[in-house]
């Protein structure tokens, strides 16, 4: 429990929000039975580009439709 107090405090440090720790801090009773075994993870498909002076994520639109397509459920 101590290492869950300790992040939640440098979250709270580092992170800029106008949510009161009240309300995030209600979630955390789902995020602890949270059941990771039933996440899916998928990458959305395209490519690094640098252009500009800056790097970007260029989206594999047609890739990115079929898979939104294939997690439909």
């Amino acid at each position: 429990m101590e290492e869950i107090t300790e992040i939640i405090k440098l979250g709270f440090e580092n992170i800029d929000t106008n949510l009161s720790a009240g309300y995030i801090l209600s979630y955390l009773v789902f995020a602890m039975e949270f059941n990771t075994e039933k996440l899916i993870l998928e990458q959305l498909p395209g490519e690094s580009v640098y252009t500009n002076g800056v790097w970007i994520f260029k989206e594999d639109e047609e890739g990115a439709n079929a898979l939104f397509e294939s997690l439909k459920f």
